[in-house]
């Protein structure tokens, strides 16, 4: 009797976890919004598609509501290419191995340490860094090969408001002064300027605790997200067999607001050496916080 409430015990304990992790790192999926809902997000909503934003968003995973409002906004129909998104890996910029059998992911070993988490000869699924991202992005919008970002941060003829010679507006002033598209480039990360939480249709109503952030700029890139490493965790635990090899990542494309204080995010991790703050969206995907770091050498490039 006692083996058997045990093993009870223990497959009610293994298909809570499996809820549990479904629930929290499943795909959002469309959100099946009415035609009322998404004209009432067309009309709050200003945005205008372009190249650069066209391919940034298509890196996103299935369902995700920036490239959902997005494509109602601008009329565009923008698809995720990859279904999960496109995970993070360290010194990942092969457009060719990112999608080689899409909209299957490669696995592989990677090549390189990072400072804090990939380890070489261990095995993850493939993706882009924040550059390699960048320049793909880059590429697809017909811009050409894109600058390192240490000519990026040296080319004063292209870049504007650089650290040397003038310090950034407040970030509730700096979307002012943006296009969607400028790519910001510091010493250690790059990020696309998207927009901000206003131009893609929400309000206080729809999100009360980002009420003070509405004018605030939204980035899009390739990092450290717990909330996009939850997706392909799932992926490893219940994909093909040969993703069950790899081991979770710790980020992947998406969406964050650049230079909110993170005390003022209600959420928080620490997940694989990695701090995430973020705020949780009707649908449940994550708008995490990118902080941003006094005195850090910066330009926008466009």
């Amino acid at each position: 009797m006692a083996r058997r409430l045990m093993f009870l015990l223990a497959v009610l304990l293994l298909l809570f976890a499996e809820t549990a992790l479904s629930e929290k790192s499943r795909l959002p999926g469309p959100s099946g919004m009415t035609a009322e809902e998404k004209a009432l997000i067309r009309a709050r909503g200003s945005m205008a598609a372009t190249p650069v934003l066209d391919a940034a968003l298509s890196l996103l995973e299935e369902g995700n509501p920036f490239l959902e409002r997005y494509n109602i906004i601008t009329g565009s129909a923008i698809q995720a290419r990859m279904p999960y998104g496109v995970p993070y890996l360290y010194g990942g910029q092969a457009e060719s191995h990112v999608f080689a059998k899409e909209p299957e992911y490669i696995v592989q070993e990677a090549w390189i340490n990072s400072p804090v988490y990939y380890r070489a000869g261990v095995t993850y699924i493939y993706g882009f860094d924040c550059a390699g991202y960048a320049k793909w992005v880059w590429k697809q919008a017909g811009l050409g090969q894109l600058p390192s970002g240490q000519e990026m941060l040296n080319d004063g003829f292209r870049s504007f408001y650089h650290s040397v010679s003038r310090e950034m507006p407040p970030f509730s002033e700096l979307a002012r002064t943006l296009r969607p598209g400028d790519l910001l480039v510091t010493e250690s990360h790059m990020a696309f300027f998207l927009g901000t939480l206003r131009n893609f249709g929400y309000t206080a109503e729809d999100v009360p605790q980002l009420g003070p952030f509405l004018d605030w700029p939204l980035v899009i890139h390739s990092t450290v997200h717990a909330g996009v490493a939850d997706h392909f965790e799932y992926l490893i635990q219940n994909g093909l067999q040969k993703y069950k090899l790899a081991t979770v990542t710790d980020g992947g494309v998406g969406v964050s607001l650049l230079g909110v204080p993170v005390e003022s995010a209600p959420g928080h991790v620490f997940q694989q050496k990695q701090d995430t703050w973020y705020f949780d969206l009707p649908d449940h995907t994550w708008l995490t916080v990118l902080p941003w770091h006094a005195g850090q050498r910066y330009c926008w490039y466009r």
